[in-house]
């Protein structure tokens, strides 16, 4: 199985890592110091109880790979655009997309029983670009629960946590997602398999949008955000609020809050994703996450007012910083 990780950052390095080590072909497409230290030096996998360096073909340049069985797409949700053009030459009619962005993702409302099948966002999907571009019906649905920074360029550390869950949007359990499972649980993460991809992405997006996001205003690891009254105390709020908006769209929430809260304390020394962006002034995930939520409250007329409140905090601290990619609509005027 040829095998591209494209956004080989510190999910996808960890993800092409540990593939790597198996039977598929495994390409990564990079950028920038990280891609010049893979080339040079391999790309080196540290996680809590291994380290090993692995040599595969990276490039920034996709047409160098040629066609692939399965490209897992790694890429910033704000980046998808440009991504969806440039990984045009790693498809060939049967090509998978494994999309594992953090936020909502375009493919949301694809082969979605409810009333708003087809609808696109224009939070994570300004005009329907990149679900033209890639194809939909390519998608298999992947939510992360695993914790990574690229410790130095070309070395990924795993902090905690390997999930990587598989469904496709229709809700069956395919052959393609059995074969990707496979191979991912092969490699040494666990991947299950679900029959409603839709109840993970809310899920995860519980910690996105509030201890994520607090995490971006106060400069703060996560163990101050949960362990303290008054910061949980919010971030239960915002919860609430997002468990209210996906409710309404039909989602059932398979976890409780508080499981959500412990498994934060399980990592609450982890500076979160786009904590790291902000503090390697890498443009920030702001619009896909918290921003689809403020506008899919608005679709369904239910108030999100502390969402609203922290998403145009964020959105300004972003700005300020000068790393907020500007999508021309602004869910806080919408609806």
């Amino acid at each position: 199985m040829k095998f591209c990780v494209f956004g080989a950052g510190a999910i996808g390095g960890f993800v092409g890592g540990m593939v790597a080590r198996g039977e598929a072909d495994v390409s990564l497409v990079a950028r920038g110091d990280h891609l010049s230290s893979i080339r040079k030096n391999g790309l080196r996998v540290i996680t809590p109880d291994d380290e090993f360096t692995v040599s595969v073909p990276a490039t920034d340049a996709p047409s160098d790979l040629g066609t692939q069985d399965v490209v897992f797409l790694a890429a910033k949700a704000h980046g998808l655009t440009a991504a969806a053009e440039a990984l045009q030459p790693l498809l060939g009619p049967d090509t998978i997309v494994v999309s594992a962005q953090n936020g909502i993702p375009f493919w949301y409302f694809h082969a979605h029983s409810g009333n708003f099948d087809g609808h696109v966002l224009q939070t994570v999907d300004s005009g329907g670009k990149i679900a033209a571009a890639i194809g939909n019906q390519r998608v298999i649905g992947c939510v992360i629960t695993s914790s990574n920074t690229v410790e130095e360029p070309g070395v990924v550390r795993n902090v905690g946590n390997r999930v990587f869950a598989l469904g496709e949007p229709d809700g069956t359990l395919s052959d393609r997602v059995n074969e990707i499972s496979m191979l991912l649980t092969k490699a040494g993460l666990e991947a299950p398999k679900t029959e409603d991809i839709r109840g993970d992405v809310w899920v995860k997006m519980w910690g996105n949008v509030s201890f994520s996001t607090m995490a971006v205003l106060t400069m703060s690891r996560l163990g101050p955000l949960v362990e303290g009254d008054d910061l949980q105390a919010l971030g239960v709020k915002i919860m609430k609020e997002v468990q209210a908006v996906g409710e309404a769209l039909g989602v059932t929430f398979r976890a409780k809050i508080a499981d959500r809260l412990e498994g934060t304390r399980r990592v609450a020394g982890h500076k979160t994703s786009i904590l790291q962006d902000l503090e390697a002034g890498r443009p920030m995930e702001v619009d896909a996450i918290t921003g689809a939520v403020v506008e899919i409250g608005r679709l369904l007329k239910i108030e999100t007012p502390m969402i609203d409140l922290v998403y145009a905090l964020m959105r300004q601290r972003a700005r300020e910083a000068g790393l907020y990619p500007e999508i021309g609509f602004d869910p806080l005027s919408y609806g």
